[in-house]
């Protein structure tokens, strides 16, 4: 049996369910298997890793499929004008969506539901779902075993998270190659048919959302950068706040966020390769991002990295402002309180130096000059 039937099989099993909808995520795994083979150099704890990965999202595509035959009303639920936030790795843009998401005018995309879509259950009732409850030991014990990745970014299975938890039920995710070097994965991944995954992605928060179908959706993920045009095809009324922070800081950042991720998975790990690697890979998403704001400025809200740290909450009310969404008494104590729970470094701080992936200033402001000037952004 191949590893590809060895997921599939794994996946039924442990789910119950047996219909993953339609085969075009296949093109995707298969890619990925056939790279991870040939180029990856996996540890033994890698291997198990990334077929645990697998098997999950093979899994969250059973659930969704099962939702959506359960729940048909989900593929016709609006969504209606989503705030999306996108920006480099690193700029602020999990803060951001953590504020915003405390406002009751919003809903997002938490953890367990992005993993294993279902619509959303009362929160009282979270405890009681295996689902929530597999997730959340999960993330307990990703969290025990590398401390490190929770400082750089912390996870919990009941707070919103990034849209590529969904891109991975088909196969189509920037996360692949951000565990691991795959070169061949990582081109088809570049030049593939984003439309699909995003139908996906659609259907997904459909049913997610298909019991609040009048509250507006926020979402968020640095990925978004490399397939706009599937992003405004697929959510014509989308409104984008995109954040920005010096590039050498953000990538630096995101390396060594990926280094840790990526701990111990692969046999002959190299720093160096992989800062050049994960420079090049955010830059070609931030050229696809500034094609496509050409003839949509209107739909943008640029906010600077600073700017959002002086003031978080202004930011917010700025934003909600800009595109006309509620930003009312209620949203403004519920964001606050949010705020005064979560302070800054309250999961300890992140220290990392661009040196530690041959990043040079000079090379990074150049590579990522037309963005620097495009929007504004603060070098140091």
């Amino acid at each position: 049996m191949s590893s590809i039937e060895q997921w599939h099989a794994a996946a039924v099993e442990r789910s119950g369910l047996d219909d993953f909808g339609h085969n075009d995520y296949l093109e995707g795994l298969t890619v990925l298997e056939e790279s991870l083979e040939a180029e990856a150099a996996m540890t033994d704890i890698g291997r198990f890793a990334i077929g645990e990965i697998i098997t999950g999202a093979l899994m969250g595509r059973l659930k969704a499929e099962a939702g959506l035959k359960a729940r048909p009303e989900a593929a016709d639920v609006n969504v209606e004008r989503p705030l999306v936030i996108i920006g480099l790795p690193r700029t602020g843009t999990t803060a951001l969506h953590q504020l915003m998401a405390a406002s009751p005018h919003f809903q997002g995309l938490e953890l367990w539901l992005a993993e294993m879509p279902q619509p959303r259950p009362p929160r009282d009732q979270w405890e009681q779902i295996d689902d929530y409850v597999n997730c959340k030991a999960k993330m307990d014990a990703m969290a025990e075993m590398n401390p490190d990745q929770s400082t750089i970014h912390f996870q919990s299975a009941e707070l919103v998270d990034e849209c590529w938890n969904l891109f991975r039920h088909s196969f189509a995710s920037v996360t692949f190659e951000c565990l691991f070097r795959i070169p061949t994965y990582s081109a088809w991944w570049a030049a593939c048919d984003m439309g699909s995954a995003y139908a996906h992605h659609r259907r997904s928060i459909g049913l997610i959302g298909v019991d609040e179908p009048d509250t507006c959706w926020l979402l968020k993920d640095p990925s978004h950068l490399f397939a706009p045009e599937a992003l405004f095809a697929t959510y014509p009324d989308a409104n984008v706040v995109m954040t920005h922070r010096d590039p050498l800081k953000a990538v630096a950042s995101v390396c060594s966020l990926t280094a840790v991720s990526r701990q111990g998975f692969e046999e002959h790990p190299d720093n160096i390769a992989h800062g050049a690697e994960q420079t090049e890979l955010w830059a070609r998403g931030i050229e696809r991002m500034l094609a496509s704001r050409a003839g949509r400025e209107d739909r943008f809200y640029d906010l600077q990295f600073a700017d959002f740290q002086s003031d978080p909450m202004g930011s917010v009310a700025a934003i909600c402002d800009r595109f006309g969404y509620q930003f009312d008494a209620d949203a403004e104590q519920a964001v606050a309180q949010w705020a005064a729970d979560h302070p800054k470094g309250e999961h300890g701080v992140h220290d990392y130096s661009p040196d530690q992936y041959g990043l040079r200033a000079e090379v990074i402001h150049e590579r990522y000059s037309d963005y620097i000037e495009a929007c504004g952004v603060a070098v140091e």
